[in-house]
């Protein structure tokens, strides 16, 4: 309420308020601190710049986005492809998978050179970029790549056979060596 009353004090009285200007010397020193004032158009420019970098942010931003968006669909289509192409290939990997793994299984139950894990994950190697050709592969093509994927499932179990063969014989000459032995 005391505001409402100051307010219109001065309202009532601005005449005797207005009464006095100010001399000029003081009008010319605030015009030299405003003409000291950097310009404002470096502010401009600087601000110009920030869009422009904010832009390409967002360019590139997008981008990448878009593109990690391409490659996956490009995958699911390459997988669906890959499954039009050849049920019986689908098939096929199954079968082998089993039997891979059963003789994996049963080289397990052996001690055996740890290599033949390193030479088992080169030829999986070679089969993830057999699959990817698969999936670009022109018409035609496919036939042959198929193949050589189901040789490499092959090359596998013959690799796991014969490890499985020697780490067998090996482990029934231990094992006989060992009963022939009399104890004392």
């Amino acid at each position: 309420m005391q505001r409402d009353f100051l307010e219109q004090f001065i309202k009532d009285n601005r005449e005797a308020f207005d009464d006095a200007t100010p001399n000029l010397k003081v009008w010319a020193d605030v015009s030299k601190t405003l003409d000291a004032r950097p310009p404002q158009a470096k502010r401009v420019v600087m601000w110009s710049k920030a869009r422009v970098a904010a832009a390409i942010v967002a360019l590139v931003t997008a981008g990448a986005l878009f593109g990690s968006y391409l490659t996956r669909v490009n995958d699911q289509e390459a997988v669906a492809s890959a499954e039009l192409v050849s049920p019986e290939l689908i098939e096929a990997e199954q079968y082998y998978n089993g039997e891979v793994q059963k003789r994996y299984s049963q080289l397990a139950n052996y001690q055996y050179d740890k290599s033949v894990d390193q030479d088992l994950q080169q030829i999986d190697q070679i089969m993830e970029e057999l699959r990817a050709d698969l999936a670009e592969a022109p018409k035609g093509m496919e036939e042959e790549i198929i193949s050589n994927l189901i040789k490499s499932y092959q090359t596998k179990i013959r690799i796991l056979e014969r490890v499985l063969d020697r780490t067998q014989s090996t482990h029934s000459k231990t094992s006989k060596s060992a009963s022939d032995e009399v104890g004392i």
